[in-house]
């Protein structure tokens, strides 16, 4: 016994969609949100720390390279690129801001131009306990963390005095920016 149901060769036309239908939406789609003097942002983090042999305190360097990329643009324009390291302050349990800067770069149709930021320190010591007396009666003295450690990262790019594309590490961040300014 056949117990599947007989294929049905009349089903609607606009049920069916050609995989040539999904890439048109979808480049349709792409291509709208390139708005004019548009800006593609690409972020590294670099850094470097000590090794705290014999220290509990921990320095980190950290920086930013940036490529900035720019779409649909009629001249080449200066674009200002704004960028903020945050950190964690561990007494103050909140983000703050360690280090911001400016540069420019001149940019053509399809360019690419490429920043490097100067180092930020990062300095801090993390909880950890030290031993106060000796032999079977030592007791551990909890040491809880100071200092400020890395968060992340914000960078934004403006034409002129118009935001032409944004970078965030978290989006988090972003809150951070958009409430500082």
């Amino acid at each position: 016994m056949n117990a599947r149901p007989p294929k049905n060769s009349h089903t609607p036309k606009s049920t069916r969609c050609s995989p040539a239908h999904f890439v048109f939406i979808l480049l349709t789609t792409a291509t709208a949100t390139l708005a004019d003097n548009s800006v593609k942002l690409q972020v590294a983090v670099k850094g470097e720390h000590n090794d705290p042999k014999g220290s509990v305190q921990e320095v980190h360097q950290r920086w930013l390279e940036v490529s900035a990329t720019a779409f649909h643009l009629e001249k080449p324009e200066q674009v200002r690129i704004e960028w903020t390291l945050f950190g964690d302050d561990l007494v103050a349990k909140k983000v703050v801001k360690q280090a911001s800067g400016t540069n420019a770069v001149g940019l053509v149709q399809s360019g690419v131009a490429t920043i490097q930021t100067k180092p930020t320190t990062f300095t801090y010591t993390p909880r950890h306990s030290v031993k106060t007396g000796s032999g079977r009666r030592a007791r551990f003295k909890t040491v809880e963390a100071t200092g400020t450690r890395y968060h992340g990262w914000a960078v934004r790019a403006f034409i002129g005095d118009q935001l032409a594309g944004e970078a965030y590490s978290i989006g988090s961040i972003k809150k951070l920016v958009d409430g500082s300014k």
